[in-house]
Formats: C-alpha cells, sequence, structure tokens
C-alpha cells in the first residue's frame, strides 16, 4: 500500500471521509478532492485488471447494453460540434464505443490494459486498440480530434499527468469528453442512514470527481470551453440496478433540462466535455 499527498494540489492534509472493508478514501483539506489512501501499488491494480472486466458472450453483451445509452450521448455531443476525424478511447473495454464511432465515420484507435477486453474489440470489429497503460504511450503532438474517457477518469494515479497528456495529442480545437461516476453525495447520505454498501468500487476506483473538481483539473491544464451535463445513464442487467438507474437517471436528466443545465443532480454519474484552444 503506497501513502500519498493530493495528486491535484500536493497537499497532505486530509481528512478519512469513508471506508469499505480494507481501503479508505480521504478528502483533501486545501482542494477538496477525493482520493483513495493508502492505496495498492500501480503494478498490482494493473494485475487486478486482467480479471475486471466479464468474460462470456453473454456478460459482454450485456456490458455493451448497459453501456450504450451513455455512448450513443457521448457520441452525439461530440458531433454537434466535431462531425468527424480522428479519435483515441482510453479505457476502451470492449470496444463498443469505438465501433459506435466507426460506423459514423470516424478514425478511431484505443487503449485497453485489459487483454480480454482488447482482444475482443480486435476480433469482433477489427478495431485498433493497444494493450497498454496510458502511461507507455507515446503518440505525436496533435495526432487526435477528440479523447474520451469514459469511467476511466477515476481509475487513474495521476488524473492531472492524464489531463496534460491529453491536451498535448489534442489538435487546435480539438475534444475531450470524460464520464465519470460521482459517488460522495449517495456515500454521505447512506453513512447517516448506517446502511453499508461498496459503492466506490474500492480498490479500483482511486478518486472521486466532482463537476466543481473537474472544472478546476480541466481548466489547470489549459482546457476551455467546459461543459457537465448528465449525458445519459447506464441500465445495468440486474432488477434493482436497472429500476435505480431509471428512476434517478430519468430524475437527473429531468431536472438538467428543465433547469437549462443548472441543476445537475448529486451522485449521478456526469460527462464533461472540454476544448483545446485554437490559436
Amino acid at each position: 500500500m503506497e501513502w500519498l499527498a493530493c495528486s491535484l494540489c500536493s497537499s497532505k492534509e486530509q481528512k478519512k471521509l469513508h471506508q469499505e472493508g480494507d481501503y479508505c478514501m480521504v478528502r483533501c483539506l486545501r482542494c477538496g478532492f477525493i482520493y483513495q489512501n493508502p492505496r495498492p501499488s500501480q503494478q498490482e491494480l494493473l494485475q487486478a485488471y486482467q480479471i475486471y472486466l466479464p468474460e462470456g458472450d453473454e456478460a459482454i453483451e450485456g456490458w455493451g447494453t448497459m453501456m450504450e445509452p451513455v455512448f450513443q450521448k457521448g457520441a452525439n455531443l461530440i458531433e454537434r460540434s466535431l462531425p468527424s476525424g480522428k479519435l483515441l478511447d482510453v479505457g476502451t473495454g470492449y470496444g463498443f464505443f469505438l465501433a459506435l464511432m466507426q460506423s459514423r465515420g470516424w478514425e478511431v484507435m484505443g487503449l485497453e490494459v485489459s487483454s480480454t477486453g482488447a482482444d475482443y474489440g480486435r476480433k469482433r470489429w477489427g478495431l485498433s486498440i493497444l494493450n497498454q497503460p496510458w502511461e507507455e504511450t507515446s503518440f505525436h503532438n496533435e495526432e487526435f480530434d477528440v479523447v474520451t474517457a469514459f469511467y476511466v477518469v477515476e481509475h487513474l494515479p495521476d488524473p492531472l499527468a492524464f489531463f496534460s497528456e491529453v491536451h498535448r495529442i489534442l489538435r487546435p480545437g480539438g475534444m475531450i469528453l470524460v464520464r465519470y461516476p460521482h459517488t460522495t453525495p449517495i456515500k454521505n447520505i447512506l453513512s447517516l442512514m448506517r446502511i453499508k454498501n461498496d459503492l466506490y468500487h474500492l480498490p479500483f476506483h482511486l478518486s472521486d470527481f466532482s463537476p466543481r473538481i473537474m472544472r478546476w483539473a480541466l481548466e489547470k491544464k489549459g482546457f476551455t470551453g467546459i461543459k457537465t451535463v448528465i449525458g445519459g445513464f447506464t441500465t445495468p442487467s440486474n432488477l434493482s440496478g436497472k429500476w435505480a438507474g431509471f428512476i434517478f437517471g430519468n430524475l437527473a436528466e429531468t431536472l438538467y433540462r428543465l433547469s437549462r443545465g443548472r441543476i445537475l443532480l448529486p451522485g449521478v454519474s456526469k460527462t464533461t466535455i472540454a476544448r483545446k484552444v485554437t490559436p
């Protein structure tokens, strides 16, 4: 286990927030970022990710069905500003989003640390997927028009370094799209009710972003035009997850729409887009 300072502001001042088994999430007392401390080493996490994704055709298809509404919303959000181009999907899983964008005429490439996911995407759709962490890549400056990361940033040990690298490989005017959970508000409520849960999904989730912290982090790395939306909701295969997703997802989307984007329901996942400034 590694003990860490805040990866966003380097402060060592922190407050214990929630415990899940042997793992703990803390809040930085300087910037408010919520992260796991201590955490397993990066090598241990990479090994664990080899069995992170479900296997078997039925389970994989279920995963694709669950994510489809979010992928469709993300694709539409991108194409409102950029109708086509070259796209990199980081943490692409089985490649469902890459396949969607490829069918819409985009040139696509993926990164996936799980051999199971990378192999599936290559074999099913003939996709170009590198089976390695983003830290080991060597893309050219200004190589991509769009970089996407669906449920990835919460797994990264150094989110700021990731945003810096994305900014480097994006062309001027290019877009980053980040999809991430916003779990802490629900954890706080359940804690007051003394209901045990593992919603942080520790040790795999190393942090929990709020829209405010996400904006601050992206601005710090030079992004502009930052906008956060609900961006759809997942539909898990189990009955309780399906109903929870349906109720809270629709509530979040309705509040967002009626408030003209001013209300982002706490506790549900968010999608944030931002642009690299055009010189």
